[in-house]
């Protein structure tokens, strides 16, 4: 996964990795659509997330796999 020599990843070529921003965590579930539906679900009665916040599960073209990304804004604990 990472470059020995350099600490680097080894990423494709047109992979591009967002920009960093250090005040927001992206979240993404990657799986069955019934478990990513399920995980959203928890977080939201554990009051970590709002369901709305996560974008709805889309196939990756893998035999069925989805994918669902939520990005949150954190703030410093002290």
């Amino acid at each position: 996964m990472f470059n020995p020599s350099t600490g680097e990843p080894n990423l494709p070529p047109s992979f591009r990795l967002p920009t960093y921003q250090p005040d927001k965590l992206c979240h993404i579930l990657l799986g069955d659509y019934s478990a990513l539906v399920e995980a959203i679900n928890r977080m939201e009665v554990l009051r970590y997330c709002d369901r709305i916040g996560w974008i709805d599960p889309i196939p990756t073209g893998r035999s069925g796999e989805y994918i669902s990304v939520m990005t949150r804004r954190i703030t410093p604990t002290e």
